[in-house]
C-alpha cells in the first residue's frame, strides 16, 4: 500500500476523474510531499491519475504524464498561494509547471520525452 505524508487516498478519490493513491508513481508522490512541505500550505488536488482511456475520451493523447501517475492539478485561487506553490515546485525540481486561472499543473513528463524546464500559462 502506497502512502504519502501529506496526502490520503480519499483526496485522490475526490479528483476528476476519481483515482487512488495506488495509481500514482512512487517517486512523484515523494516529490509532491516535498512540494507540500516547502509550500507550507495544503495542496487540494483537482486531478491526478487519468487512465489512458479516460484521457482519450477527453480529446487528449492518452499518453500524458497524468496517465503515468506523474502529474497533478492543484486548486489555487489566490496570488499568494500561487506564488508559494510555484516557488516550492521550482525549489523541489519540478520541471514542468502549468499556471491556470484556478489551478496549477505539476508534472515530471520529461521522463516521457516531453520538454523539461518549462512553465506555461493556459
Amino acid at each position: 500500500m502506497k502512502t504519502a505524508r501529506y496526502f490520503k487516498d480519499a483526496e485522490f478519490r475526490k479528483c476528476t476523474p476519481p483515482c487512488s493513491i495506488e495509481d500514482m508513481n512512487d517517486d512523484f508522490l515523494f516529490l509532491l510531499d516535498m512540494v507540500r512541505k516547502e509550500a507550507g500550505i495544503p495542496l487540494v488536488l483537482n486531478s491526478a491519475y487519468r487512465s489512458p482511456e479516460w484521457d482519450r475520451k477527453q480529446g487528449r493523447s492518452g499518453t500524458g504524464a497524468h496517465t503515468l501517475g506523474m502529474a497533478v492539478d492543484i486548486r489555487c485561487n489566490s496570488d499568494s498561494n500561487r506564488y508559494k506553490i510555484i516557488a516550492a515546485a521550482i525549489k523541489c525540481k519540478v520541471n514542468r509547471i502549468g499556471v491556470y486561472k484556478s489551478w496549477i499543473h505539476l508534472d515530471m513528463g520529461d521522463m516521457q520525452g516531453l520538454t523539461p524546464n518549462v512553465i506555461w500559462y493556459g
